[in-house]
């Protein structure tokens, strides 16, 4: 298994999805990769999706203003991060990936509850 993450993969997205189709086809080998989601378009995932087999993205909190507090972007109103998670969400179930989300539990997002936006 080869898990593709760190600063942002899909920087380099052609780079990422070739890279994710030498693992699978040439190495057989699993390919995850976790992203923030900001850069993830619907022609990579045509693409390359048939190459990923899981994709995590970052959220900390459902909420506009803990996002914003975060440092997940200004986005106090429109909630903008959130959004594109669920829009990679779908992509992801469009092409067959398991999507997951990774949260890091801080001050700012300890008490919230994210059942309800998670099932």
């Amino acid at each position: 298994k080869i898990n593709f993450a760190g600063g942002e993969p899909f920087l380099n997205p052609e780079l990422l999805g070739e890279l994710c189709k030498y693992a699978r086809q040439d190495c057989g080998m699993a390919v995850s990769i976790i992203s923030n989601g900001s850069l993830i378009k619907p022609d990579w995932m045509k693409r390359y999706g048939e190459y990923v087999d899981i994709l995590g993205v970052s959220v900390d909190s459902f909420d506009p203003a803990t996002n914003a507090a975060i440092g997940r972007g200004g986005d106090t109103d429109k909630n903008q991060h959130v959004n594109r998670m669920l829009k990679v969400r779908e992509l992801c179930s469009n092409q067959g990936i398991l999507f997951k989300m990774n949260t890091v539990v801080c001050s700012l997002n300890h008490d919230e509850d994210m059942n309800e936006h998670v099932s």
